[in-house]
C-alpha cells in the first residue's frame, strides 16, 4: 500500500480520489456507465433471473440520498462485507461507474467487469516507456486478483499506523483505484512498553503473534503476556486511539476501505465524525438507514441518513383517534348550538310573557264600571 497522506481541504469524497490518481495517470473517460447497450433492458432481465439461480452470486441495489444526488450502493450476500462489496460502492457513491435507475439486482460477473472496464480506461500514454510496462504489468495483477474479493484477501495488518499494511498482490486494486485500506487496530503510544515492541520492527500481526511463545519453564514472557493481554483486550480489532487515528488520517468527505474482524467495510469521514455504510440486506427497503456512526470500540452505533443526520423512527399517525377527536368536536358543536338556541327561544318566550302580562295589567286600569257596581241603579225587590 502506498503510505501517501492524503492533503486536506478537500470538500467532495472524490476530490481526493482525484488528487490520488493524478499522481498516477488520468483516466480518458472517467465514467462507466453501464446504461449503455450493455445493460439494456434484456441484461436486466437476465440479472434479475440468475437472482432465482443463485444468490450468492448476486448483490441487491439500494438506492440512497448521498451528496445530494441519488446513488446506489450494493447489499450483502452470502460472501458478507468482502473487499470487491466495499470497493464497488465507493466507486459509486464516487460516482466512477454507474447503474440503471430500474436495476434491482446486479450479479458479481457484472460487478467485477465493470470495475475491470473502469480500469482499462487509465490512460498510460503520458508515462515513459518503462513506468508504462510496470503500470500494465500491476492492471494484469490487479485483473487477476479482482474475482477473488467477492469472497475476501488476505491483509497483515501492522500495528503502528491505520494504514500500514504487509503488502500482498491484492493491496495492488486499491493502489490502481486511489482507494485507501485502513484499519483502527492501532497501539496507544501511552502504553510504553507495548509500544516498544510493535515500533521496534514495526510488527505485523503474524509477527506479533510469533512473539506469544513460552519459556522454557513453559511460562510467558513479559514480552509475550503484554501482546497476549493486547490482543484479549482488543478483540474488536479496533482501539480508541485508532479511531482518533482513523480521523485523522482522513480528510472531509473522504470515503475508504475499512479492515475489522476480517470484514471490509466502506468507511465514511463528515464533519469530523466517522460512517461506516450499511449494507446489511435487511436495511433494503429503509431508504434513510445509509450509514452508522464509529465513535467508540464497544459498538455503541446509531443509524444516520446519507448527510450523516442522526435516524429518527417515524411515529405513525393515528388516524382512528383523530377520526374520533373531530366527530367529538363536532357533537360538542351541535350541543352547543342547541344549547344557545334554547336559550334564546327561552329569551323569546320570557320577553313575550312579560309583554302580555303588562298589556293585561293596563286593561284592566282602564276597564269602565258595570251596573252591578252603581248602586242607584240597583234592583230592589220588594
Amino acid at each position: 500500500m502506498s503510505d501517501n497522506k492524503p492533503s486536506s481541504g478537500r470538500l467532495r469524497s472524490n476530490s481526493y480520489d482525484q488528487a490520488m490518481s493524478s499522481e498516477h495517470l488520468t483516466v480518458n473517460k472517467p465514467i462507466v456507465n453501464n446504461s449503455s447497450s450493455e445493460f439494456d433492458r434484456k441484461s436486466c432481465e437476465t440479472i434479475q433471473r440468475n437472482n432465482d439461480d443463485d444468490d450468492d452470486d448476486v448483490y441487491s441495489i439500494k438506492w440512497i440520498e448521498f451528496n445530494h444526488q441519488r446513488l446506489p450502493i450494493l447489499l450483502q450476500n452470502m460472501n458478507g462485507p468482502c473487499p470487491l462489496l466495499a470497493i464497488a460502492n465507493i466507486l459509486l457513491l464516487r460516482k466512477r461507474i454507474f447503474l440503471p435507475s430500474n436495476l434491482n439486482v446486479i450479479s458479481t460477473e457484472h460487478v467485477i467487469a465493470t470495475i475491470a472496464e473502469y480500469i482499462l480506461q487509465f490512460d498510460t500514454t503520458k508515462l515513459n516507456d518503462e513506468k508504462r510496462i510496470n503500470y500494465e504489468r500491476n492492471i494484469q495483477d490487479a485483473l487477476a486478483v479482482l474475482p477473488k474479493l467477492k469472497t475476501g484477501m488476505d491483509v497483515n495488518l501492522k500495528f503502528n499506523g491505520v494504514d500500514k499494511f504487509e503488502y500482498t498482490p491484492e493491496c495492488i486494486i486499491f493502489d490502481l483505484l486511489g482507494i485507501q485500506l485502513l484499519h483502527g487496530w492501532v497501539v496507544d503510544p501511552q502504553d510504553k512498553e507495548l509500544q516498544k515492541i510493535i515500533q521496534s520492527n514495526a510488527l505485523s500481526y503474524n509477527q506479533l503473534i510469533e512473539k506469544i511463545i513460552p519459556q522454557t519453564d513453559g511460562n510467558l514472557s513479559r514480552e509475550s503476556l503484554l501482546i497476549q493481554q493486547f490482543l484479549e483486550e482488543n478483540r474488536s480489532q479496533l482501539t480508541h486511539y485508532g479511531i482518533l487515528q482513523l480521523n485523522t488520517i482522513m480528510v472531509d468527505n473522504q470515503l475508504a476501505v475499512l479492515f475489522r474482524n476480517n470484514h471490509f467495510n466502506t468507511i465514511w469521514k463528515n464533519k469530523n465524525q466517522l460512517f461506516l455504510l450499511v449494507s446489511d440486506q435487511g436495511y433494503l427497503n429503509h431508504p434513510s438507514i445509509v450509514f452508522e456512526t464509529l465513535t467508540d470500540i464497544d459498538n455503541n452505533s446509531t443509524f444516520t441518513n446519507g448527510y450523516g443526520d442522526i435516524w429518527q423512527k417515524s411515529v405513525p399517525v393515528d388516524t382512528t383517534r383523530d377520526r374520533d377527536l373531530a366527530i367529538a368536536m363536532h357533537k360538542q358543536q351541535q350541543r352547543q348550538y342547541r344549547e344557545e338556541q334554547l336559550y334564546q327561544q327561552q329569551q323569546q318566550h320570557s320577553q313575550r310573557y312579560y309583554h302580555e302580562e303588562n298589556s293585561n295589567k293596563s286593561r284592566k286600569k282602564q276597564r269602565h264600571p258595570s251596573y252591578d257596581d252603581d248602586q242607584d241603579c240597583a234592583c230592589i225587590l220588594s
